[in-house]
């Protein structure tokens, strides 16, 4: 199957992206162990060294053509381990941390990467890296998320049922965008579009799943657990 490349520019911005969403989640790490620095800084680095391990070993299946070679039960692979390793860690001691330590406002925010990842996905559709589906063009309309969160971010702390509102929105287009990539991608069960949805076996566009999408389902998770914590 034929991969498109996408201009410099627009993986530049999507690195950008990544870069963010990772830099974010070890801040987090950091401010919840904050009162003990040995700790804050043991644990942030512990965070790391997984990230990086885990990061790593997806990559290298990805860049060692494993995927490619058996992209109908290499793509269903990635996804599954993508959505296993974020409940793991959105359901972990790590994220109940998360969850009581991080203010509902800096939660509700953080789902506002989605906005900039979403424009980098049209600018990919354009160029004919990814199918129109997973753009607002089609039946991917995670725009909506990233702006909902920026637009919250101010008020939710004078209103529970604001970020309720925004995590339910958001973890809705979220569910969508993962049935829309399912959908899209060159499965038997999938649509036929062209191009099929092929970033899962391409570097560094398959740091979509383990990052963005990882990021985002963890961050509902945690904001989910943070809500239930305020509430009692």
């Amino acid at each position: 199957m034929n991969f498109l490349p996408a201009s410099p520019g627009s993986v530049a911005a999507f690195t950008v992206i990544v870069v963010a969403v990772i830099g974010a989640f070890h801040f987090g790490v950091y401010h919840v162990n904050r009162a003990a620095p040995d700790k804050a800084k043991a644990l942030t680095l512990r965070t790391t060294v997984v990230t990086i391990a885990w990061l790593g070993l997806l990559s290298w299946l990805v860049g060692s053509g494993t995927l490619q070679q058996f992209p109908f039960a290499g793509i269903p692979f990635f996804f599954g381990a993508v959505l296993l390793a974020s409940l793991a860690v959105g359901l972990s001691p790590l994220g109940g941390r998360l969850a009581a330590g991080i203010p509902i406002a800096a939660l509700v925010g953080f789902q506002a990467f989605r906005l900039p990842l979403e424009l980098v996905l049209h600018a990919w559709s354009e160029q004919g890296t990814i199918p129109r589906t997973m753009t607002w063009n089609g039946q991917n309309w995670d725009i909506i998320s990233g702006i909902v969160a920026l637009m919250a971010m101010p008020f939710v702390h004078r209103s529970r049922a604001l970020a309720v509102t925004a995590n339910i929105i958001g973890f809705s287009l979220l569910l969508n965008v993962i049935r829309v990539a399912v959908m899209s991608s060159p499965l038997p069960i999938g649509w036929n579009v062209s191009p099929p949805l092929l970033l899962a076996l391409h570097l560094p566009y398959a740091l979509i799943g383990p990052v963005c999408v990882s990021g985002a389902l963890i961050g509902h998770i945690v904001l989910t657990r943070a809500l239930l914590i305020r509430r009692s």
